[in-house]
């Protein structure tokens, strides 16, 4: 039902009736469970209905404050019943509450005993209960799983389905989320199994049972069954046999003893919630049904995110990359950083959706075009764990399992499986031709960088390189120039580059700061030397979280063959993701229509990106640009060679021609900031560490220091001070208290995450804190010039100039030298510019007014703690 993380408008709309109604936790719990009964399990809309008032006798019930008590769903024997609201023909009823809420069994015993309800169903979006009537007033029974529209609730003997008429299920993550709860309220007693691969056991014993001989299921329990402890201990030992049955067939993941670990009960639950739906992945089926990927999301991710810091990459990236990449079929395509193996299984299903559109049901063709897929999709991934959730995610989206292999990807090549090898080898014809991969990051982890001085020597990025006088670089080659350290992410885009045949074409997610770090100059200098660079994306700063806040972006490049050297015509398709699908929490976020009520879609742009990229790749010209997809020319590349779309937005760059448009004015110039002024400083405070130092809830500060963050520093009024004690700061903590200090006057600047914001050095601001490291001085000695800057640094054009420069991974930054050389109109004659100059005056003196103001607030007698 997947309702556990959505965003929705204030309105939502009735899945019945379309009727706008207000969003809470309940109505969404309760829309989305409608829509899950008549899709999954067929029930019509016209025997369904929501908010339906219960009666005992001829009198409505009513709660403690008068109010009509009301089921949340009814579902009526017949649509006259529905439509007569008759409660003597109610099929079953349904209690719905907000996510985490568990209480709610009292009202199904009261629905159902006071109407001719036989069944009863509870649910909060992430768990399920289905009870049936009894005949002892007071006591519903608890049953597996929920009737399918014409099923019997009450028979003398479970009837089991063939498994040709097991039906597709339309919502596999309530299917799977359900599961997946069951098993952890269950298996909390024993913390020593895997939860994740039990999950996958129990579905991999599922698509045995569906793909083996015979007409009717023997992952089944009926609610006799499951009644017994000999019951759900027979149904286990069926499940077990099943899993042994697949995972025989596949002696090199699966070890001759490895069973499910949970208990006969846990299992019994899983099979009552699984055994009614075809699971199995077929060859002939074209759509995106991606079961393990699902799987990945309800128990994979969570457990090893959790376990062991691990995180897949965001599904919607995927799509993008492969349909960006447009394998052919005869492609060997490679994920050297493979994971669990979710660019393996998305290119699988691309390609399989290829075949099967292009190819005749039954034909020679088909079977030989999806035989050669199964056999051109290749992993390559360190942790053993991770190279078996791999094979299984290929195993249930149609095979392809024996190309997920174990190694490490930045070692020597001939240390690789032999099946890497001898298929899918670098600087051979059978290289691959298409590289798609998430390689592993550093951050700003030492510790997570590589040391190891016999993998660092086999890449020139593992080595030291100097600067020619043509801007050129050049790379050592000699051990004694080794780096002692380089981040994985710099060795992983050599070794993909290196690893793809002459024309074959890479995608690659890295930090944004392999985009516009001056330390990454000479890396984009050799890429831009052996590759043509065919798109760069920049993806929404909440794309990877909750996991991580590291800011990303994708690479989509083309190796050049043997001699070839880049045209500097050649363009570069970019695009700034504005929108993925989710928050920083990683709560699902929805388009909402013209009412503010959620259309169910996830709003994100990255299929428009993907699609735009598509007509770039057929014409040049063909894509409009707009403000965040665009294309730029290779010889267009300036500022140390930077590569971030950002730095040529149309929108942002649109800034400088206003600027530039002042040369031709009478009476106007443009320069740099940086110029303006002889005396001029445009610097930051030394980077610093306080903690040492810092005194929380002081209940004294006689002594003790006023320090402003750049936040604190930005209010208008001073509510957020940290206080600092120097009598226990170390030498270096105090000489950089000095450097803190600023004077009355200094402009300032936001330098790190949010950038460009501004703010104006009052006396008192001056005189009484210290203010943080994130603020970038400018000090002007003319005021009138001060004024003016004041006014432009404020403006939406300077800010646009700002953030032309952003430049980072984690966190945006700039840099004094940014602000140093940042274009700014000046006129020959303060006259033309007395606006601008009365404006900046202006916001100089209101700040010195306010800031006195509230001085005197901090002082009055009402100021007693």
């Amino acid at each position: 039902m997947a309702t556990e993380n959505m965003n929705y408008g204030d309105t939502i709309s009735d899945y019945l009736t379309g009727t706008i109604l207000k969003t809470t936790p309940e109505e969404i719990v309760r829309q989305t469970f409608i829509r899950t009964l008549h899709e999954d399990y067929l029930y019509p809309k016209e025997i369904i209905r929501r908010e339906v008032s219960i009666q005992s006798g001829s009198k409505i019930l009513q709660d403690e404050t008068g109010a009509d008590i009301r089921a949340d769903i009814v579902v009526y024997h017949n649509k006259r019943a529905a439509l007569d609201g008759d409660q003597g023909n109610i099929l079953f009823v349904v209690e719905c509450k907000k996510p985490n809420v568990t209480d709610g069994y009292n009202q199904l015993v009261s629905y159902v005993f006071n109407t001719s309800a036989v069944g009863a169903v509870w649910t909060n979006g992430n768990q399920i209960n289905i009870y049936r009537k009894t005949k002892e007033i007071g006591r519903l029974e608890e049953i597996q799983s929920l009737p399918l529209y014409r099923e019997l609730w009450q028979s003398e003997h479970d009837a089991i389905p063939q498994k040709e008429e097991l039906k597709r299920p339309h919502n596999i993550r309530f299917l799977l989320a359900t599961c997946h709860n069951k098993l952890y309220g269950r298996g909390m007693e024993n913390e020593d199994f895997d939860l994740a691969m039990d999950m996958v056991r129990i579905l991999l014993a599922k698509i045995q049972d569906e793909t083996g001989p015979g007409l009717y299921p023997r992952f089944w329990i009926t609610d006799e069954n499951f009644k017994t402890v000999e019951g759900r201990a027979a149904v286990a030992s069926t499940i077990q046999t099943l899993f042994r049955e697949y995972a025989d067939q596949y002696p090199d993941i699966f070890d001759a003893h490895e069973k499910i670990s949970v208990g006969n009960d846990c299992i019994a639950e899983a099979v009552g919630i699984l055994q009614k739906w075809n699971l199995a992945a077929c060859n002939d089926d074209a759509d995106d049904w991606d079961l393990m990927g699902e799987t990945y999301e309800q128990f994979t991710h969570i457990n090893l995110k959790r376990q062991q810091g691990q995180f897949f990459t965001n599904r919607l990236v995927v799509n993008m990359m492969v349909k960006m990449l447009a394998p052919e079929i005869g492609d060997r395509i490679l994920d050297p950083a493979g994971g669990g193996g979710g660019f393996a299984t998305a290119m699988f299903r691309y390609l399989r959706r290829k075949v099967i559109m292009s190819t005749k049901h039954g034909s020679a063709a088909r079977d030989r075009q999806l035989t050669t897929i199964k056999d051109s999709i290749y992993l390559v991934e360190i942790a053993a764990r991770l190279v078996k959730i791999a094979k299984c995610a290929m195993l249930l989206t149609g095979d392809g399992q024996t190309g997920m292999t174990r190694g490490n990807s930045i070692d020597q090549y001939d240390r690789l499986d032999p099946w890497i090898k001898s298929r899918c080898f670098a600087n051979t014809t059978n290289a691959p031709s298409i590289i798609v991969t998430n390689p592993p990051f550093s951050g700003q982890k030492a510790d997570s960088q590589i040391s190891d001085r016999n993998i660092l020597r086999n890449f020139k990025f593992g080595h030291t390189y100097t600067q020619q006088q043509d801007s050129s670089y050049i790379f050592s080659e000699s051990d004694n120039d080794l780096l002692s350290r380089q981040s994985p992410e710099l060795l992983f885009l050599e070794r993909c580059i290196d690893w793809l045949k002459p024309g074959g074409r890479l995608g690659i997610v890295l930090p944004k700061g392999v985009l516009d770090n001056i330390t990454c100059e000479a890396y984009r200098s050799w890429l831009l030397d052996n590759c043509n660079i065919k798109a760069i994306i920049t993806l929404h700063k909440d794309t990877f979280q909750p996991d991580t806040g590291v800011r990303t972006c994708v690479l989509i490049l083309e190796k050049y063959s043997k001699g070839h050297k880049g045209i500097n015509n050649d363009r570069i398709f970019m695009a700034q993701s504005q929108r993925i699908g989710q928050d920083s929490k990683g709560n699902a976020v929805y388009v909402v229509d013209n009412n503010g009520s959620s259309t169910g879609v996830l709003s994100q742009d990255l299929d428009e990106i993907a699609e735009a990229y598509s007509s770039f790749l057929q014409d040049n010209t063909a894509i409009h640009p707009s403000e965040y997809i665009f294309s730029i020319h290779r010889n267009d590349l300036k500022d140390h060679l930077n590569l971030n779309p950002q730095h040529y937005s149309p929108r942002l760059n649109r800034a400088i021609d206003h600027v530039l448009e002042y040369n031709e004015k009478p009476g106007w110039s443009v320069t740099t900031i940086g110029q303006l002024e002889a005396g001029m400083k445009i610097f930051m405070g030394p980077r610093w560490n306080s903690a040492t130092i810092k005194v929380d809830n002081p209940t004294n500060t006689a002594e003790l220091t006023p320090y402003l963050t750049a936040n604190g520093a930005l209010e208008l009024r001073r509510f957020t001070v940290k206080w600092l004690d120097f009598s226990k700061a170390t030498r270096q903590q105090r000489e950089c208290r000095s450097l803190l200090k600023i004077k009355e006057g200094d402009i300032l600047i936001t330098r790190s995450g949010t950038i460009g914001k501004v703010t104006y050095a009052t006396k008192n601001l001056a005189m009484t804190y210290l203010v943080s490291d994130d603020l970038i001085r400018i000090r002007v000695q003319d005021k009138t010039l001060r004024a003016y800057l004041l006014t432009y640094f404020s403006s939406s054009m300077a800010r646009s100039l700002m953030l032309l420069d952003e430049y980072g991974s984690v966190q945006q930054h700039l840099q004094p030298r940014h602000i140093q050389e940042m274009l700014i109109p000046i006129p020959e004659d303060w006259e033309s510019a007395t606006q601008e100059i009365a404006a900046g005056n202006r916001l100089i003196h209101a700040m010195e007014n306010l800031s006195l103001a509230d001085h005197l607030i901090q002082n009055s007698i009402f100021n007693i703690f």
